[in-house]
């Protein structure tokens, strides 16, 4: 099930109901519905998976109670260790072993010995890499004395597997959100009309805009040998663009109806294409995971407080696991050294904390299109494709933009979309009230604008060119 589904559509407003009407009495009874909706949502794509989940938030609930009653440093060690090998044991099996398997056998060829192993189907599960990250911060937390364990293991189950943010986040900390399932809350008007606004916004950027981009970068990138100058330069941008708009919706909706159900979900993107420096991109871009790793990797090789050579070591190790983390491909450890690279390379050269407004939009635009570019070995299925592509860029062939799936009306109105996100964004950076404000305004007014918004969805949206129920790109980490 996905958030711009029918069967979500028809899901969540059943949830709402049933939820503040009924379940929302007692705090085991309202964490033991969140359980079964969460997990009835999850096992729509693959009930087997359930399992997983269900021995992740077991194996971590009892290794940190072990953890916080041991007294001997070197039994808490062992159990965080076991901790860390169930977990990350799981993640590795079912996202990298065709990825070591083929990078041991490659390495091996090139010394001349050919192995040919035995391949086995593995399916990837939706959202191991997000919920397997949420469980191992608890057991880390606590062993680092940070958080006492949880004595209610319905709560602990329910935080694990939370439908709105258990398939891409956000990367939800214990010690934040834990207690909220842990007490009951009381319906709040003014956090669900904010919650509404919000979803809406994600379903907007997602069927709108995200996904008619989706169309040009998909045939581009099916087509890289066929690129010019102009469709090679067009596809660079657009995927940037779909990425962040994509996966920020997938943010909006968990936190909106996470909101409408009375919990608070941290952010997750915060305006990350007008950063004036790659630290501050970092700062906005995916928050929960870059914090993840600052706390639980950054932090624990010796962060900031090491000598210069391992400090350049450290960033460069966090980014490319970083990289490692989004997918099994050496395209992606590549995507994340570059990265790296940047804050160490032009952070110290080029951005100042005391500068101009003009130097600040020329620092802004430098670090987007550093970003964009990188992102073609994001995007690309093979190195060779990323490398072509670049090649493409310094092609002169002329090619129409309408080859790539949108005819000329789908793809300036796709244009005009884009630049009117745009406008918006540098609006909200300046007023960050701005939701706020809007939910203040009269109920006639806000209702006249969310029907109208859902009236444009539905008839701009999933009735345009080729748009159908696309899965939200960060699924497939």
């Amino acid at each position: 099930m996905i958030f711009n589904s029918i069967d979500f559509a028809i899901f969540f407003p059943l949830v709402f109901i049933l939820y503040w009407g009924i379940f929302n009495k007692k705090k085991t009874l309202r964490n033991i519905f969140l359980i079964a909706v969460s997990y009835f949502f999850y096992g729509m794509w693959d009930w087997r998976f359930l399992s997983l989940i269900i021995m992740s938030s077991s194996t971590d609930f009892f290794i940190g109670k072990k953890i916080y009653t041991e007294t001997l440093n070197s039994k808490r060690k062992l159990w965080l260790i076991m901790s860390l090998i169930i977990n990350l044991g799981f993640l590795g099996f079912f996202k990298y072993f065709h990825f070591f398997i083929d990078s041991f056998t490659s390495t091996f060829a090139l010394f001349g010995h050919n192995i040919e192993p035995h391949h086995i189907e593995i399916i990837l599960p939706v959202g191991i890499s997000f919920y397997t990250f949420q469980t191992l911060s608890y057991t880390i937390d606590i062993y680092n004395k940070k958080i006492a364990p949880t004595n209610k293991p319905f709560a602990f189950f329910a935080f694990v597997s939370f439908f709105p943010q258990l398939v891409a986040g956000p990367i939800e900390r214990a010690k934040d959100l834990l207690p909220q399932f842990e007490s009951l809350s009381k319906i709040d008007y003014k956090q669900l009309k904010s919650g509404l606004l919000l979803m809406f916004y994600g379903f907007f950027k997602k069927i709108m805009i995200a996904d008619r981009l989706a169309i040009f970068v998909n045939n581009a990138y099916g087509d890289i040998e066929n690129l010019d100058t102009i469709s090679a330069c067009t596809a660079i941008v657009f995927f940037a663009f779909q990425l962040y708009l994509d996966f920020s919706a997938y943010s909006d909706i968990a936190i909106g109806s996470s909101r409408m159900l009375g919990f608070n979900l941290s952010l997750n993107f915060r305006r990350p294409y007008l950063a004036n420096s790659f630290s501050d991109f970092w700062k906005r871009w995916h928050i929960s995971l870059s914090s993840w790793f600052k706390d639980y990797l950054y932090i624990p090789l010796g962060g900031n407080k090491v000598i210069r050579t391992r400090r350049i070591t450290n960033i460069l190790i966090v980014f490319m696991v970083s990289g490692l983390w989004h997918g099994p491909s050496w395209n992606f450890v590549i995507w994340g050294f570059i990265n790296g690279l940047f804050i160490l390379v032009f952070d110290s050269l080029l951005f100042q904390k005391n500068s101009t407004a003009a130097k600040r939009v020329f620092n802004s635009l430098f670090v987007s299109v550093s970003w964009a570019l990188s992102l073609v070995f994001f995007r690309a299925e093979t190195l060779q494709d990323a490398f072509h592509l670049f090649s493409s860029v310094f092609t002169l062939d002329t090619k129409s933009l309408y080859d790539f799936g949108l005819n000329e009306i789908e793809f300036k109105f796709t244009i005009k979309l884009l630049l009117a996100f745009i406008v918006y964004e540098i609006i909200l950076e300046n007023f960050a009230d701005l939701y706020e404000r809007f939910s203040n305004f009269h109920f006639i007014f806000r209702w006249a604008f969310f029907i109208s918004v859902l009236v444009f969805i539905v008839f701009y949206g999933s009735y345009g060119v080729g748009l159908n129920d696309n899965n939200f790109i960060y699924f497939q980490f």
